[in-house]
Order: structure tokens, then sequence, then C-alpha cells
């Protein structure tokens, strides 16, 4: 076990916070020479097992004598890193991290792993030397370049971020986060076309998952394809429990609304609502859709429900805009 998961958490708008890497021993990718693979004692694949499993306890027993047994094996404290960290003690996984780098200076995942833990603490400078040297060492390791692209947007270096998304698009072909966060970039720097291009490449691979395909569908509408949109949100609904979350339900209706199936996005738009009543940004898009559908008194209702529910927030302000056009 070589590091943890990267999990993607995905709102109206993505936001990934990439994990470390998890690469199982592997044979060293073509013309990369100084990185180096561990090997496993027996010691570290029973922790390596436990952990797995989730019996942190039994792990943390098995890896502290593995490493009390050979200080000098820099995976056993790779995988120490990777214990403390799922057992909440970032400091102590610190450490273990930077002690598996010391041992062997060419492997790269303690790299990788440390610079996840410090962008993760916001320490960005230190975070980026450390991405950069795993990613140096191992160019191929996929999730090694994606935490990169990560930290370089972070730092405002959108180049260098894109040139790090796309190799990692490459290392983690079947992978579409690395896809749907170039999107996002190309978005942010209205290159609409591209970020479309990237999202109808990450569409088949989300289809089995629901927060994924807000992240695709939401995309695609602000990348001007709502009628595909609609496309991966009608999928995501399929596979959604029942309620669906209301993110997907507010997705789905602005993207029918883009395509101009107004009543549709109205009624997929009330079921948001009524899931979420106190949520500014719903309260208004519904109070929009019904001044569009020419529902003056209900939108008015909405509008007016904005203004209370967050005064001084970004909504309010379009809401009296809107109030004011529709005043009688």
């Amino acid at each position: 076990m070589l590091g943890r998961d990267k999990p993607p958490f995905v709102v109206l708008v993505l936001l990934i916070a990439c994990g470390s890497s998890h690469t199982p021993t592997a044979t060293p990718s073509p013309g990369v020479e100084q990185a180096s693979r561990p090997p496993a004692t027996p010691e570290v694949l029973r922790g390596e097992r436990l952990l797995a499993k989730g019996q942190l306890e039994e792990a943390q027993v098995a890896l502290e004598e593995a490493v009390e047994n050979d200080p000098q094996d820099p995976r056993a404290w790779l995988d120490l890193g990777l214990l403390y960290e799922e057992m909440g003690d970032p400091r102590r996984a610190e450490k273990a991290y930077r002690r598996s780098s010391e041992i062997d200076e060419n492997f790269a995942e303690p790299y990788n792993n440390l610079g996840v833990l410090l962008r993760e603490r916001g320490q960005l400078a230190d975070a980026i030397p450390m991405l950069e040297r795993a990613a140096a060492l191992d160019p191929r390791l996929g999730p090694a370049r994606f935490n990169l692209a990560l930290a370089y947007e972070d730092a405002g270096e959108r180049d260098k971020a894109e040139s790090e998304y796309l190799a990692a698009i490459q290392a983690l072909q079947n992978d579409p986060v690395p896809r749907i966060n170039l999107a996002m970039l190309y978005l942010d720097t209205d290159r609409p076309d591209e970020a479309a291009d990237q999202l109808r490449a990450a569409a088949p691979w989300v289809r089995q998952d629901v927060l994924l395909s807000i992240a695709v569908g939401g995309a695609l509408r602000r990348a001007g394809a709502p009628e595909e949109a609609v496309e991966v949100l009608h999928g995501a609904l399929k596979q959604a429990p029942d309620p669906p979350p209301t993110e997907l339900l507010a997705e789905l209706a602005l993207a029918l609304y883009a395509t101009d199936a107004v009543p549709a996005a109205e009624k997929t738009m009330r079921s948001a609502v009524n899931q979420s009543p106190k949520d500014p940004a719903l309260q208004y898009a519904l109070g929009a859709i019904l001044v569009k559908r020419g529902k003056l008194d209900e939108a008015r209702r909405h509008l007016q429900r904005v203004v209370k529910l967050d005064p001084d927030g970004p909504y309010a302000a379009r809401a009296r805009a809107q109030l004011r056009s529709i005043s009688p």
C-alpha cells in the first residue's frame, strides 16, 4: 500500500481534494531509472492488509513492529504515515513520510504523500517542491502529477497546472477526475470549447458516479452544451437514491432552463427548493424561473425569501434587482 486514494468532493462547482498516491509495487516506468520501488516485507504486507480493511489498531501494531525490526525500511515508514493520517494524526504522519524519504531519497511516493499533507494544511510553498520531486522521480506516477497540478492551480500558476493535468490524464486514462479538473481550469480561463472536449471524454467514466456526474453536467452547461448536460444529469438521476441529492436537482433544473425547457426546469427546481428551503441560491433560481414563466406574484415571494434568508449575501442584490424589474 503506497498511498491513500484521492476523494473527489463535488458541489454545484467541482471541488477536488486529492489524496496521496495508491499504487502497489510495480515494474519501474521505462526510462525512469532513478525511481525506486522498495519491496514489502511479510510484516509490512500484513500491516497493509489490515490497513486496507480498516483495522487500524491491528495495523498500527504490525507496522510499528515492522519499523522497530527494521528502522531503515522506507515502505514501512510510508505505510505508517498513511496509518497515522487515517487515525487523524497528521503530525506523526508527516514525520513518518519524512523518515521514509530520508531513508530512500529516490522513493517517489513519500514525497507525493507529504506534498498532499502539506497542501491540505495550507503550506503551499512547502508542498510544491515535494510534489515536484515526486513527479521528477517518476513522471508516470499519475497521482503525483495530479496533486502537483492542484498545487500549481492553488498558486495561480495556471500554465503549469494545465501541463500537469495533461500529464495526469495520460497516466490515469481511466480516471475522469483529472479531465474534470482541467475542464474547470479551461472554464475559468474562458476556453469553453476545450473544456467541453475534456468533459465529453470524461462523461462515459462517470455514469455510475452521481457526484461526478453532477460535476460534469454542471460544467457542460457552463461550457455551452446544455443538451449534453441534461443527458448526463438525467443519467445520474436514474442512479441516485430517493430523494436525489439537492445539487443534482438544481443542476438539472439549470440545464433544462438553458435548453428552454422552462416548465421542466420549474418543476425540477421546485423539488430542489422543497428539499433545501433555506438555500438562498435555490430560492433565487426558482424566483428567476418563475419570472420567465410570468408567475410574478409567486416569483416575488421567492425573491423576497432570498433577501430575508441572506440580506448581505451574493444573491440578495440580484434578488432586489429582479424585484425592482417586476414591481407593479
